[in-house]
């Protein structure tokens, strides 16, 4: 999956699109909560000139004219609008339907009427009375009330689901959490043992004044809105103790070894045998002693690098089906057969993959009806503010 945000990459791409337009310095330069491309780009600013009270807010985003993947096809997890519009300079060799063909069609109902209707500020007086995405309100009336004109499930007159957004000194403050633990990757050459630091997600939830009483899990989105839902065993159940293994480490032949390792292994660790530690589902935001690298896509490539501000980090739950044993290392499933033990293994738990880099947005399930979600799918600017948003069940209204 497709994530994150680097300004010039997504400057160029917008440029190549035909929908930036560099224009002087002038008081109507608008800061876009979208991305920094839209610090000059001329349809933010008609939609801001027109709707002066929407700067700054959520419709002040790529969501306001862009879609996201279409609905039982192959793209339909692409939430974002951003990374769905990628997909055209960054084609995915996965995605055979619902791919785009040209950047008309990352456009939602409004953003279709809005270019249909000349790109202008009068282009969107003109669409005003219309309704773009047919849920029985017109623009006008949608935009006042800060909703999206382009989805019909955001509609005025809705609650907008209670939310409560940590900031990163709020973070600090919870305990501080190490944990030494194997990241087991299914399709990585390498797994990897590592130190990470932060905070365990059941005290981000307390934190946050959540009640896990009927609460069955949570789902915690990437900035571009991949997710993993995480039963509420995972928020309050112990997982086993991590064994380590060093013997991977060792293979005399190069060509076998799978498993990376810190410079620094923490006391008490003994190959072979558990790691001193109460492993749970963390919040982290250090690697080795270090910050974690803010999360972006890569320029050149629409790759993601980076896990943080935060990363989800869930442990190994067991080994093999086994679950009262800890998962251990194994080879890619891509890597050659040696027929050593340390085969690729279906059965084990490959961690790694369960583990969302960038997280920005926390849903508490289940979600209460009647409401509107989260913004979840563009989280790019909690990366920047280095913040986590809550909401869902169990969250009191503010």
């Amino acid at each position: 999956m497709k994530r994150t945000l680097f300004p010039v990459f997504l400057i160029s791409m917008a440029f190549a699109a035909g929908w930036i337009v560099f224009a002087g310095m002038t008081q109507d330069k608008v800061q876009s909560r979208a991305y920094a491309g839209h610090e000059s780009d001329r349809d933010i600013q008609n939609f801001i000139r027109q709707y002066p009270q929407a700067a700054g807010t959520r419709l002040d985003d790529c969501q306001t004219c862009h879609r996201s993947g279409v609905a039982g096809t192959d793209t339909e997890r692409e939430y974002s609008p951003c990374g769905y519009c990628h997909l055209l300079q960054y084609p995915s060799a996965r995605y055979k339907t619902g791919v785009p063909k040209n950047y008309e069609d990352t456009l939602n109902a409004y953003g279709l009427a809005y270019k249909q209707a000349g790109r202008t500020t009068g282009a969107l007086a003109s669409i005003a009375g219309l309704d773009s995405d047919g849920d029985g309100f017109p623009n006008e009336r949608e935009i006042a009330d800060l909703r999206y004109p382009g989805d019909a499930a955001s509609r005025p007159g809705q609650p907008l689901a209670p939310a409560v957004t940590l900031n990163w000194d709020d973070i600090r403050k919870l305990p501080h959490q190490a944990q030494f633990l194997l990241m087991n990757a299914s399709s990585e050459l390498f797994d990897e043992y590592v130190n990470y630091g932060g905070v365990r997600v059941k005290d981000v939830l307390e934190a946050a004044h959540v009640s896990l009483n009927g609460v069955v899990g949570v789902t915690v989105f990437a900035p571009d809105g991949y997710s993993i839902d995480y039963p509420v065993d995972d928020i309050t159940g112990p997982f086993p103790k991590p064994y380590f293994y060093a013997a991977p480490g060792n293979i005399k032949d190069k060509e076998r070894v799978f498993v990376k390792y810190p410079q620094s292994i923490p006391p008490g660790v003994v190959d072979g045998k558990e790691i001193p530690m109460s492993p749970g589902l963390l919040l982290a935001f250090e690697r080795d002693g270090n910050l974690l690298e803010s999360a972006q896509y890569e320029k050149g490539t629409g790759r993601l690098t980076g896990e943080g501000p935060y990363r989800l980090i869930k442990p190994q739950r067991d080994f093999g089906g086994d679950a009262s044993m800890p998962g251990r290392p194994d080879r890619s499933v891509k890597s050659k057969v040696f027929g050593d033990g340390w085969d690729f293994q279906k059965a084990l738990d490959h961690n790694a993959g369960f583990c969302v880099r960038g997280a920005t947005v926390i849903r508490v399930n289940p979600m209460p009806a009647g409401f509107e979600e989260y913004d979840w799918k563009n989280g790019w600017p909690l990366v920047a503010a280095r913040q986590i948003v809550v909401f869902g069940r169990g969250v009191a209204k503010k």
